[in-house]
């Protein structure tokens, strides 16, 4: 098995991996190899006729991988040994369908790792304010407790650019009630009213509190490891450094805009790169184990999907981190299952926009996010044209 894991979630990947292949009872043999630039691996392999048995693949990678043949649609054997009937019904829907490509089955969930609300418990507690708990903050707390906050040489909240403000961007449309793109994958939609709206409040964040910091490289999280900011909202991957400080809380994303709940966040799948049907069956073996065993995967920062694994207290002994934002899983904004669609509307697209908008290149919100939608729809139909959609 392949996967993109190359950092301390790949050595907890490594060590389920091993863990089963001492334990199940049909010999088989679990190898995990961490790959740098995996989809690039895969497609080599793929031409070269050297594909691994399976994969651990992105959520946003399944169905163009699935359209150029590099993953094979799951058997029945193969379900069957995963989980069988009514596996479907352990995961929210918007993670599920993810991985099914024009009628086949090509992937199972494993995880959903979404955005974080990190806070600094210690500012919290000497300001008086009450500490962010299991449930997501309304807007009137998250705004008083990042007014409270911002004084003394520290920023109430940091808010960067690049990936960070485009995932925040992402949440905050939706939360106002709208959509990145329509339902079919056909139609950027990120231009609307509620997308100015979304891009508007995260200008004003940024003004207000953090108008310093940009760039790659997690400057905002720098800020809030140094003690300069008092909260910061980016990926679980974070976990690991972050909770060696004492005074790191976790919890969910607030609730800024908006009545409708909602998060940016990806997810690991397993899927098959074999027709094989003993090859297949023995995957859908270790991926049913894996599967029920993913409160186990929480150790990597990663929330498990599977409402069996998450449910009772043992998420809580396992990764307490984790157990804090669990409330956000039925919530991860998953995009339509269609060849190519992040990169035309996020990496040519919003992305670009939120950047220019945020770090004052561009004033017009609005015709920044119709320039963009312009260029993620003529990518698209390139797509549609190359790929078919879903």
């Amino acid at each position: 098995m392949w996967s993109p894991l190359t950092g301390p979630d790949g050595d907890e990947m490594t060590a389920l991996a091993n863990r089963f292949s001492q334990e199940n009872p049909y010999g088989i043999k679990v190898q995990h190899l961490p790959q740098p630039d995996y989809i690039q691996k895969l497609n080599t392999a793929a031409a070269g006729g050297s594909l691994p048995d399976m994969t651990v693949i992105r959520a946003g990678d399944i169905a163009e991988a699935a359209a150029r043949n590099v993953l094979k649609p799951m058997s029945e054997a193969a379900l069957a040994a995963a989980g069988g009937a009514g596996l479907e019904d352990e995961f929210p829907d918007q993670v599920w369908r993810v991985g099914e490509y024009k009628g086949q089955r090509y992937a199972i969930p494993l995880d959903v790792h979404p955005l974080v609300l990190y806070y600094n418990k210690e500012m919290f507690q000497k300001a008086g304010l009450p500490e962010p708990g299991a449930e997501p903050m309304s807007r009137e707390q998250f705004e008083q407790a990042a007014e409270t906050l911002n004084k003394d040489g520290v920023m109430g909240i940091a808010i960067g650019t690049a990936f960070q403000a485009a995932t925040l961007f992402q949440t905050l449309i939706r939360q106002a009630g709208g959509q990145i793109v329509s339902d079919d994958g056909t139609q950027a939609t990120y231009n609307s009213e509620q997308g100015v709206q979304a891009l508007q409040y995260l200008r004003d964040l940024k003004q207000k509190y953090s108008p310093q910091i940009s760039g790659a490289g997690d400057p905002e999280v720098t800020a809030f490891q140094q003690g300069r900011a008092a909260m910061v909202i980016h990926g679980p991957w974070h976990i690991s450094n972050l909770q060696r400080l004492p005074f790191t809380g976790f919890a969910p994303v607030p609730q800024m805009l908006g009545d409708k709940y909602a998060v940016w966040g990806g997810s690991h799948q397993l899927a098959l790169t074999t027709d094989d049907p003993a090859r297949q069956a023995a995957a859908g073996c270790w991926i049913g184990w894996l599967s029920a065993n993913s409160v186990e995967w929480a150790k990597a920062g990663q929330l498990p999907i599977r409402e069996s694994a998450r449910a009772g207290d043992r998420l809580q002994q396992v990764a307490p981190p984790v157990a804090a934002f669990a409330a956000e899983s039925d919530y991860v904004i998953m995009l339509p299952p269609v060849p190519g669609l992040e990169p035309a509307l996020w990496g040519e697209g919003f992305g670009r926009a939120v950047d220019a908008v945020l770090l004052g290149q561009q004033s017009d919100i609005k015709q920044a996010l119709d320039a963009a939608a312009q260029k993620s729809n003529q990518l698209i139909q390139q797509n549609l044209q190359r790929y078919g959609g879903q």
